[in-house]
């Protein structure tokens, strides 16, 4: 399995839009291509943290790829942002995590 955390600092008055987009985005990629699942955290003032998981990585790059979200939508989803942090990719090596 393949994990991928990501991390943005979002705009004060733009937390409910982002989460919004956020959660757009994450269904089309589990609905059209096959991503397990994400999950979006909100850290502190601001700062939000999201891992997705994959079957894999050459899954989720080929999904990637396809460039196939809405343009709306990701346009709205980068509005909120002041800041987006390198995305860190991981391999599942243990798995504790209940559904």
């Amino acid at each position: 399995m393949y994990t991928v955390l990501y991390q943005w600092k979002i705009k004060e008055d733009k937390k409910d839009e982002f989460i919004a987009s956020w959660n757009i985005v994450t269904d089309h990629y589990v609905n059209k291509h096959g991503q397990i699942g994400s999950r979006l955290h909100e850290i502190t003032d601001n700062t939000f943290a999201a891992y997705a998981q994959w079957e894999s990585e050459d899954k989720r790059n080929k999904a990637f790829a396809l460039d196939d979200v809405e343009p709306e939508v990701l346009s709205v989803m980068e509005s909120c942002i002041v800041k987006t942090l390198k995305p860190i990719e991981m391999h599942i090596v243990s798995d504790k995590l209940k559904a």
